[in-house]
């Protein structure tokens, strides 16, 4: 009876050291792919993990972990990682970036996010769109953000920015600091409930705000969303046997009946109003009354709520820390801000006083401020690509086939001191055109080629408005409730500073 229990015994250890072993060796089988092709490159500890473990279950912020990958391969071009099991091209040289970007842009046209619309429908939208489908769509939705649309828009958005002026007077009579970040995000979203939807959201005016609630789950921090969206863009076969769907339903329906009762309503009532929604209903209907290529992209309610939830999405989160970090900035630079102030003055003195949208395109040294404070924190950290066919590294024996996954460190190459000298420093005169000449593939905070962020130039405005109403009333120094320098969550491919940005608000005489 003891032999048999020990026959037993000794069989399952043996099989289950026996699946360990294979497992790692399974885990392990793709890590000579780029010692083979004679790229440098860094061998993964870990089978099935790659190189990007830290990053990918929080041990440490991703940005950092990019940047100590950059740092380490000085000199080289690119470096091969994995990403999981997956080899990836680590893009380190400007030219290259450039190459993958806009010259041979063919070659790399897809992000290679993995989302299926018929599985998550809001992913059917231009950041996750593919092949021809993106480039009809791209085509179709680029007229909505021409300059005379944009200008229609701009009252909208000196509305909401007199509304975030009004909110946080509220702070400033009563000598309290002001979350930045928070109050930003409010303020971003009713720009986009307006410009998007035509709704006001009421996320400064009602701390039960839906928009505002959607807005908190969409960018909720962790590690599962983070690990989550890296399963979904290396191994999209998943989605068919495992739910890793981003978001969860209540907010998918949300959206999608947002979507659905604006345009019934608009269309029962004969609503018309200058915003995303209606652009893209426009779009539907020029659709309806003309023959349609059996292999184009029609434009039906599916599309129009997916790409306006990305408009939602893309729009507040980003604008709301790009103008956080300005603030931060400007409160740590006193003279930058006060220079700032007497630039906004002078401008508006020849426009009567009125911040119209010629006024905004006059004034330069915002733009040289804002464009400043998206090189020290990028919306987005890192770009993507995947190759839609073989393609030799230029100066290289180096072939990569069709469908290698390639990413591009912005952060990295934003900080670079070969580019950027004293990258720490807040210097704005960087963006002096007259004085400087930024090296094309080293400043990336909106993408660049053709698929550079689609709506660059309304975030633009909206950020510069947003600053004009806020300098003209405050003058803005830094909390010590405010962690600086700062430090920042390791739970998500985003810059967010731990504990917030406080700011306190004095007030400017008339």
């Amino acid at each position: 009876m003891l032999a048999i229990l020990y026959e037993i015994v000794f069989s399952s250890v043996f099989l289950f050291l026996v699946t360990l072993v294979l497992l790692y060796y399974y885990g392990m089988r793709n890590y000579g792919y780029w010692k083979k092709k004679g790229v440098p490159y860094i061998e993964p500890k870990y089978p099935f993990l790659g190189n990007l473990a830290e990053g990918t279950f929080g041990m440490k912020p991703p940005h950092i972990q990019q940047l100590e990958i950059y740092k380490q391969f000085i000199g080289e071009r690119f470096v091969g990682i994995y990403t999981f099991t997956n080899p990836t091209l680590f893009v380190r040289d400007p030219e290259l970036v450039e190459a993958v970007m806009i010259k041979d842009f063919t070659a790399f046209y897809n992000r290679g996010t993995g989302f299926n619309p018929d599985y998550e429908p809001l992913s059917a939208h231009l950041f996750h769109m593919e092949d021809q489908k993106w480039k009809t769509l791209r085509q179709k939705l680029s007229p909505t953000f021409t300059s005379g649309k944009l200008k229609g828009m701009h009252q909208q958005l000196v509305d909401c920015s007199d509304a975030l002026v009004k909110y946080i007077s509220g702070f400033a009579a009563r000598d309290e600091p002001v979350e930045m970040r928070e109050v930003m995000a409010k303020f971003t979203t009713d720009v986009i409930g307006s410009c998007a939807f035509g709704l006001d959201t009421k996320s400064m005016s009602d701390t039960d705000s839906e928009f505002r609630k959607y807005g908190r789950k969409i960018f909720e921090t962790g590690i599962k969303q983070r690990l989550f969206f890296l399963l979904n863009v290396n191994f999209p076969s998943l989605q068919k046997y495992v739910n890793l769907k981003i978001l969860d339903q209540k907010t998918e329906d949300f959206f999608m009946n947002l979507s659905k009762s604006t345009m019934l309503y608009r269309e029962a009532n004969n609503v018309s109003r200058n915003d995303f929604v209606q652009l893209l209903m426009e779009l539907k209907h020029q659709e309806q009354i003309k023959q349609q290529d059996e292999d184009d992209l029609i434009i039906d309610d599916k599309i129009i709520a997916a790409n306006a939830f990305v408009f939602f999405v893309a729009g507040f989160e980003t604008t709301a820390s790009t103008l956080s970090y300005c603030l931060y900035e400007l409160s740590l630079n006193q003279e930058i801000q006060e220079q700032a102030y007497q630039h906004v003055v002078s401008v508006l003195s020849k426009h009567g006083g009125q911040v119209s949208y010629e006024a905004i395109r006059e004034m330069t040294f915002l733009k040289q401020i804002f464009s400043e404070t998206l090189r020290k924190y990028p919306p987005v950290p890192e770009l993507l690509r995947k190759s839609t066919k073989d393609y030799v590294i230029p100066g290289t024996s180096v072939a990569i086939p069709k469908g290698t996954r390639v990413t591009i460190p912005v952060y990295s190459l934003h900080y670079d001191s070969k580019y950027f000298p004293e990258p720490e420093k807040f210097k704005p005169e960087r963006f002096d055109r007259e004085k400087n000449k930024i090296k094309i593939g080293t400043y990336l905070p909106f993408g660049d080629g053709p698929r550079i962020c689609i709506g660059e130039r309304f975030a633009k405005m909206e950020i510069q408005v947003a600053l004009v109403k806020l300098l003209t009333k405050y003058r803005f120094t830094l909390n010590s409730k405010t962690i600086s320098p700062l430090v920042y969550n390791s739970s998500t491919i985003l810059l967010m500073p731990i504990g917030g940005i406080w700011i306190d608000l004095h007030k400017r005489d008339e």
